[in-house]
């Protein structure tokens, strides 16, 4: 919707179009500019979504982020993504760069293992397996996330059609998350 109002608005003649388009978003989008940002306000949250939607890119930019303003010792990693080929090796890899160790959790008991094990870090961010909104291990995942200290950040592929984000957002329960990410 918001897109049609931006489409019909546009002016082709009146000037730098990117700073029209950025003044409208602006004005119709809440963003976390508001608040702090999360690489400085630390916690425990797991990227989830759908297969492709860039929730282990999201993870590795916001774990570099933090770890260029905390320091990579108050950094933990969590991986939860044994279903993908060399899921937990791309994450592996960031952390190498980074010079943070990535531990993997199998199920919810090593998962609350795991954040007992790193529960001194400031940050500690979990990327999870994209499954299709109607997965039935999709429910599975958010009861393995259910941990009273994780946060959930539902990341979206922006450029999905309307009906598929909305889809989304209600299968993923983007409710009950602390944040959406808008990605690609």
């Amino acid at each position: 919707m918001l897109v049609r109002k931006m489409v019909d608005g546009f002016n082709a003649g009146a000037g730098d179009e990117s700073e029209w388009a950025a003044q409208i978003l602006e004005k119709n989008l809440r963003t976390a500019a508001a608040h702090e940002a999360i690489e400085d306000r630390g916690g425990v949250f797991a990227l989830i979504g759908a297969t492709g939607v860039g929730k282990t890119t999201t993870t590795a930019k916001i774990a570099a982020a933090f770890a260029a303003r905390h320091g990579a010792s108050n950094l933990g990693l969590i991986t939860l993504d044994a279903y993908r080929v060399g899921a937990h090796e791309q994450l592996r890899a960031y952390g190498r760069i980074l010079g943070v160790p990535v531990h993997t959790a199998h199920d919810r008991a090593s998962l609350e293992d795991l954040l007992e094990l790193l529960g001194a870090k400031k940050m500690v961010l979990i990327d999870t397996a994209g499954m299709a909104q109607r997965d039935s291990r999709t429910r599975e995942l958010l009861d393995m996330l259910s941990h009273r200290s994780i946060n959930r950040l539902l990341v979206v592929d922006a450029s999905s059609q309307g009906e598929t984000i909305d889809d989304v957002i209600v299968s993923w329960k983007a409710s009950q998350c602390r944040g959406v990410v808008l990605s690609k």
